[in-house]
């Protein structure tokens, strides 16, 4: 372990013992604590306990719309992703809050969720001077400046072991504070790095709110469902369940958005399956997309392309070998959703209909040496010229499924 910061926190451990103890009033120049953070201590004792154990809490739906409404929940979603991938990799918590001091969207790897759910650092959680005491999210919007506040300089005891980076995020065209950017740890993790990573992005954020709109292609959501399933969020592939499989597709067939009940009803049907199962299935899901997923109602939030979605397209503009590129077998064959049921038997009935009805040989030909299809073959086999070399192979392949 770092012996430096080994040795900060014991002298923060005894300074802030000797204030809350004692309620010493020393030399700040000549202590190991911050100025500004003595001065927060000294406020922070009018309003909270130092035995606190975690921040004041709103409901999940109402942090949810505070989210929605928020200007930095546009503003971040280029960055969502990349954020929640920094946290995993580096065993962090990162937060995002209001210029109260609530969080709005916190993403953490495993570790730190659990650790930070234990004081209620998740969306809704006040952390405001007032509420929580000395943190730095509550200084950084006091000051308006980058800070870190390490291990003992939190007022509140029960986040000693914890060390917090945090920037302004403000509107540069009025100087308006809009909020905060949190990167948090444990103390032993404590990194130079930490400060100057949190002003990147806290600045990133700021350029997201100057734009007004997402960078193209920053978090473009590509879903290729029908046949072996592929998804990629701004150009990295991400790896999903085949229950988040079926949610996501449900959300992209429902762009307009769907209640809890309803998406319940279209993912599950009549299995005997919570509302609070689907809920933890959303907020898994809602974290490996970087946070693209709105609730009441849920919907996608990201620009999304959707295989399902283009092969209907292109069908219905009668460009079938649009629709054949599109087309790479079933849609998440072995779903029992309701919905997904549906699409998969009419996409499946509506393309196949479109390439026999087309009688063009080179569609017949590249859809059956995909799709194994007796009766497309017998529509092909007439169609080929004597002579030529793909006439054997139709009729091996329909006298090879008829044996069956």
């Amino acid at each position: 372990m770092n012996e430096h910061l080994v040795l900060e926190r014991q002298r923060l451990e005894q300074a802030w013992h000797r204030y809350v103890d004692a309620q010493v009033a020393y030399d700040d120049a000549a202590s190991c604590v911050a100025q500004e953070v003595v001065a927060s201590w000294e406020r922070s004792s009018h309003t909270v306990s130092p035995e606190r154990v975690s921040a004041p809490l709103e409901s999940e739906p109402d942090a949810r719309h505070a989210w929605n409404e928020s200007r930095l929940e546009h503003a971040s979603r280029p960055v969502l992703a990349e954020l929640a991938q920094l946290a995993d990799d580096s065993d962090m918590v990162i937060a995002l809050g209001d210029n109260a001091g609530q969080l709005l969207w916190t993403y953490g790897s495993e570790r730190m969720q659990r650790l930070a759910r234990s004081i209620n650092f998740v969306p809704g959680g006040h952390w405001d001077e007032f509420s929580v005491g000395t943190n730095a999210l509550a200084l950084s919007l006091q000051t308006r400046l980058p800070v870190r506040v390490f291990g003992p300089e939190h007022y509140v005891q029960s986040v000693h072991d914890w060390v917090c980076y945090s920037a302004p995020i403000t509107d540069t065209e009025t100087g308006e504070l809009l909020g905060v950017l949190d990167f948090s740890t444990t103390w032993e993790r404590s990194t130079p790095l930490g400060l100057a990573s949190t002003q990147h992005y806290a600045r990133v954020i700021e350029r997201g709110l100057q734009q007004g709109q997402n960078p193209a292609g920053a978090f473009q959501l590509t879903l290729q469902l029908c046949g072996p399933p592929r998804i990629q969020l701004g150009g990295q592939r991400r790896h999903l369940t085949p229950r988040q499989q079926e949610v996501l597709a449900v959300l992209a067939l429902n762009p307009a958005g769907l209640t809890l009940d309803s998406l319940h009803a279209h993912v599950y049907g009549d299995q005997a399956i919570s509302l609070s199962t689907l809920k933890a299935e959303m907020s898994g899901l809602r974290g490996l997309l970087g946070g693209q997923i709105a609730s009441r109602p849920y919907r996608l939030t990201a620009e999304f392309s959707f295989d399902v979605l283009q092969v209907e397209q292109a069908l219905l503009s009668a460009d079938v070998g649009r629709a054949l590129d599109c087309y790479n077998g079933l849609l998440l064959p072995h779903s029992a959703s309701p919905l997904l049921s549906y699409w998969r038997d009419y996409l499946d009935a509506a393309l196949r209909d479109a390439v026999l009805r087309s009688q063009n040989p080179e569609l017949l030909w590249r859809y059956v040496m995909r799709f194994s299809d007796c009766e497309v073959l017998l529509a092909l086999e007439p169609l080929i010229a004597q002579g030529d070399p793909r006439l054997p192979m139709v009729r091996a392949r329909r006298a090879a499924l008829e044996s069956h």
